[in-house]
């Protein structure tokens, strides 16, 4: 017999544990071994030792544990159970059309029940929030670009554009749970665009329209050559920067809002300036307080779960019942709010009147040089739109959020093609996905739990199964190789291994240099990694997503009527409520980015970590490099859209993914760390 193996033999059991069973986990027993009970007042591990017949050299042979049953090849991998989520072959394009036909192939069976299975209390719910966050986001914007570009696109333009645009989109396009809206860095390439032309002496409009039918093309090609594609090689390191971004430009346009409210004493009086203080901080707390509500612990899981879901329209409701009550209080005169500026001269007109400002831009208004001009315009506009939009959807796509229809790159690029050649032609701010109202939307639609209410099929539980297995199975072999240490430690001198048992890592054990509180941090580590791997129907895990086309259309033709039929309503929504929802958009788009916590890891308690992968790399000042790097390119992309040479910040963002490749390949961090930091959704 080989000197580094012993035979094993299967003990009956005792005391409800087969022999050789630490803390309740079983192993295996050396022959030989006496079959005494354990002795009173000692734990599993003195027993064991107790029973140690002594200069009896031992190694463990981890080949004869006891069998287990293995997952069925389907499900080897359930960390991958979604693969169409992310396919890491996939080539960054592909021939003419073929994408665009796959994707149509793809959607096209889901297509009725898109609108089926829209008739759901959430649904509605979903619409009355989002219709408060579309409205607030076109007016903002559209403001921001009427004061940027004389008037000559504004609030009318973008609230039209967004009504029309928006019902459209979500008919055409591969994944309708995205939103069609201005953002923030559209809205900033065209205030640089406009800034060019002024520069090179071409009127706007025609630039702008030029530069879209160029951008339109683009993205058409972009749609038949498959080209979004490359989108999926982006790891997180673009991706929650950009998302990171665009909630800076939510935040920053609040709070520009209330600071401006003191800083203009001449237009602005102090009691308006803190009347809009207070309602825009009420209608921010309000809604993030009751979002919150979903983990706490008053009333059942349902009525938070609906709480929450009707958080936003909660504090605009809260926000405009203190508007209104500050103004019957101390009169109009004392508390002359900012109201929502809707033109008076119908819905036909634009924001300058038709005289001075026609729908239909004039493509002959401008030279040779300014449509090569145009040119360039439209080739800077589609990174930034491609970026955009794509990241938006990857977002929206993520594997936590449930989705079962799959989704359609493609057919997104194509829908988006056609609505940008729309807009060019009539002078109309461009959209895309917009991601903070996208993300709000997919969020307020997914079910939490079992809110749901539907049984579980047999390839959830299946798929539930094999990964208690892998939970069970990990923790199980932290506790033999613990056994096997104290086996090895507490024996007499002369017990010896004569080979190291092999680690829950694979690397040689060192467990022995370690207490019992280190094991019971490496099993309570284990264990949260498994509830958070499995999530858990403890109420608030997102366990599906209502997948439907209803209610984006819905949100928009809601702001199409309120523009025919409600105008006069609309005029009396004060700003302060709508910038108060805007910042409560933006701030609720950081949740879970890890960039964002990791600015804030510098600054955090050790013992209050994130229980995420970045966290474990030692030394942490690798992370701190890391996410330095991130804010820099952050804090210059936003000098660079507020500067005269904002017209190139789209080149910095397309250079983003060739920065993270080129850091991967840096002494500073192991292939090991890159993976911690940074990886795919």
């Amino acid at each position: 017999m080989p000197a580094d193996v012993v035979h094993y033999s299967t003990q009956p059991p005792m005391n409800g544990l087969p022999m050789g069973t630490v803390g309740g986990v079983p192993g295996p027993m050396p022959t030989g071994v006496p079959s005494t009970p354990p002795i009173s007042g000692s734990t599993p591990v003195q027993t064991e030792a107790a029973r140690m017949p002594e200069h009896v050299p031992i190694t463990l042979d981890m080949s004869a544990t006891r069998p287990m049953p293995m997952p069925s090849p389907e499900h080897e991998d359930d960390d991958h159970e979604d693969d169409d989520h992310e396919d890491e072959n996939i080539p960054l394009f592909r021939p003419f059309g073929k994408g665009l036909i796959e994707d149509l192939k793809t959607k096209l069976p889901w297509y009725c029940s898109d609108f089926t299975d829209a008739f759901e209390v959430k649904a509605v719910i979903t619409v009355l929030y989002l219709f408060w966050g579309a409205l607030a986001n076109a007016v903002a914007f559209g403001a921001l670009l009427g004061e940027n570009t004389e008037g000559y696109m504004g609030a009318t333009e973008t609230l039209l554009a967004t009504a029309v645009l928006g019902m459209l989109y979500p008919l055409l396009c591969g994944q309708p749970l995205t939103i069609m809206g201005a953002t923030g860095p559209i809205a900033a390439y065209i205030i640089a665009l406009r800034s060019l032309g002024n520069a090179m002496g071409v009127k706007f409009l025609p630039l702008y329209a030029w530069s879209g039918v160029f951008l339109s093309g683009f993205l058409f090609l972009s749609a038949m050559f498959s080209l979004s594609n490359a989108i999926r090689k982006v790891t997180r390191f673009t991706e929650e920067l950009f998302s990171v971004l665009v909630s800076v430009i939510f935040i920053y346009q609040a709070l520009n809002y209330f600071v401006t409210l003191f800083t203009n004493t001449g237009e602005v009086l102090h009691g308006e300036a803190k009347a809009g203080l207070m309602v825009g901080l009420l209608t921010f707390f309000t809604a993030i307080s009751i979002r919150g509500s979903r983990n706490g612990s008053l009333f059942n899981q349902w009525v938070r779960n609906r709480m929450a879901d009707f958080a936003p329209v909660i504090a605009i409701g809260m926000g405009l019942a203190l508007a209104w009550a500050l103004i019957g209080h101390y009169g109009i005169e004392k508390v002359d709010m900012d109201f929502l500026a809707i033109s008076e001269d119908g819905i036909a007109a634009t924001t300058l009147g038709t005289d001075v400002r026609p729908w239909f831009v004039d493509l002959g208004d401008i030279s040779g040089a300014g449509i090569g001009l145009s040119f360039v315009g439209g080739l800077f506009g589609f990174i930034v739109m491609y970026f955009d939009q794509n990241i938006t959807v990857r977002l929206v796509n993520a594997r936590d959020h449930k989705l079962k229809k799959g989704y359609g790159y493609d057919m997104d690029m194509m829908a988006l093609a056609i609505c940008t050649l729309l807009l060019s032609l009539v002078g109309c701010p461009w959209m895309v996905s917009a991601t903070v109202p996208s993300l709000n939307h997919c969020r307020s639609l997914c079910f939490f739990g079992n809110e749901a209410g539907e049984a579980t099929s047999e390839d959830d539980k299946t798929k539930l199964e094999n990964k208690s297995f892998r939970a069970l199975q990990g923790i199980r072999k932290l506790m033999e190789e613990r056994d096997t240490d104290f086996l090895m430690e507490e024996g007499d001198a002369g017990v010896r291994a004569q080979s190291p048992p092999r680690s829950f890592s694979g690397s040689p054990s060192n467990l022995r240099d370690k207490s019992h509180t280190d094991l019971v941090r490496q099993v309570a580590n284990e264990a949260s990694k498994a509830l958070e791997m499995m999530s858990l129907p403890t109420g608030t895990g997102i366990t599906c997503c209502l997948e439907q086309r209803v209610t984006p259309f819905m949100v928009h033709l809601l702001i199409l009527l309120s523009l025919l039929f409600l105008r006069t309503a609309l005029a009396g929504i004060p700003m302060a409520v709508l910038r108060g929802l805007f910042l409560y958009n933006g701030w609720s788009n950081l949740a879970g980015n890890e960039f964002w916590e990791r600015i804030w890891l510098v600054i955090t308690d050790p013992t209050k970590y994130p229980s995420k992968s970045f966290a474990k790399i030692t030394p942490l000042w690798k992370v701190h490099v890391w996410t330095l790097i991130q804010v820099v390119l952050l804090v210059l992309i936003n000098v660079l859209m507020q500067s005269p040479a904002g017209f190139v910040f789209p080149i910095v963002i397309g250079l983003l993914h060739p920065l993270r490749l080129w850091l991967a390949t840096t002494v500073l961090w192991s292939p090991e760390e890159i993976a911690m930091l940074d990886s795919h959704f």
